[in-house]
């Protein structure tokens, strides 16, 4: 018999645990290894549902260690899927991988978040601690609020690789910056540090890199003061356009092992 889904649960890389009327998901260490672990995948995708039906919260609060979204991230996963050594201060342009099958888990879990995050019917806050690297740019920017850290830093780190901007990046980032200034980072790359993220509109608000998930849970339960008749009714209009996102992912999805 299958074990019934809990809200609060713990496993590796990830805690989910209630707050008041806020579900906190918590992500640690490398989060390429969660994204690609399907046993992971089974239990955060289902969760959003659960939590959908519980009348006692209003939100989700996704929240991450620090630089777990970060450049060493990225290049031991992509160190791990190529087979050859990726370093920060080499140009290493990618043209194949040699574990395709786990470079597709990578892009379709990344669509499949998205899909849950733009789709949820209560309110989802991302809080980033550190570094955030490109291909989680996108589940950020799908967020209905944005926290960052004081060190918090968005790279566009995938043009160093050869590699196109997953994470439905090209169809989010133009809706913040116009399209001639996004064109440019997703292009040729280049790095928004915390204020300027925050003047861009990428970020809602900073807070201290100091006791940062105690502040996030704070600054997350603030966002929830909205009665729940007009939290449905605002997310389905806001998120009336799911057949956009369909239409882009059935694109970026052939560029998979490119």
């Amino acid at each position: 018999m299958k074990e019934p889904l809990k809200i609060e649960f713990e496993s590796e890389h990830i805690k989910c645990f209630i707050s008041g009327k806020l579900a906190v998901l918590k992500m640690s260490c490398n989060a390429f290894d969660t994204l690609t672990n399907l046993d992971q995948a089974n239990k955060v995708l289902p969760w959003f549902d659960r939590i959908e039906n519980e009348k006692s919260i209003k939100g989700i609060l996704g929240i991450t260690d620090k630089d777990c979204l970060g450049q060493r991230s990225y290049e031991q996963f992509l160190s791990e899927i190529t087979g050859r050594k990726i370093e920060t201060d080499k140009e290493s342009e990618i043209t194949k991988f040699e574990k395709t099958d786990i470079r597709a888990i990578e892009i379709n879990m990344l669509m499949n978040l998205i899909r849950k995050i733009y789709s949820f019917k209560k309110i989802f806050i991302s809080a980033v601690y550190g570094e955030v690297v490109t291909p989680f740019l996108g589940l950020n920017l799908v967020s209905d609020f944005r926290i960052g850290s004081e060190s918090f830093k968005i790279l566009f780190s995938h043009a160093k690789y050869g590699l196109h901007p997953s994470g439905a990046l090209p169809l989010l980032l133009p809706q913040y910056l116009n399209r001639q200034e996004a064109a440019k980072y997703l292009l040729l790359g280049g790095t928004i540090q915390a204020e300027e993220a925050l003047k861009k509109n990428l970020i809602n608000e900073i807070i201290p890199d100091d006791n940062f998930e105690e502040i996030a849970i704070k600054k997350a339960a603030e966002y929830l003061n909205v009665s729940f008749g007009t939290m449905r009714s605002t997310k389905a209009l806001l998120n009336f356009n799911t057949k956009e996102l369909e239409n882009y992912f059935s694109i970026e999805s052939n560029y998979t092992l490119k």
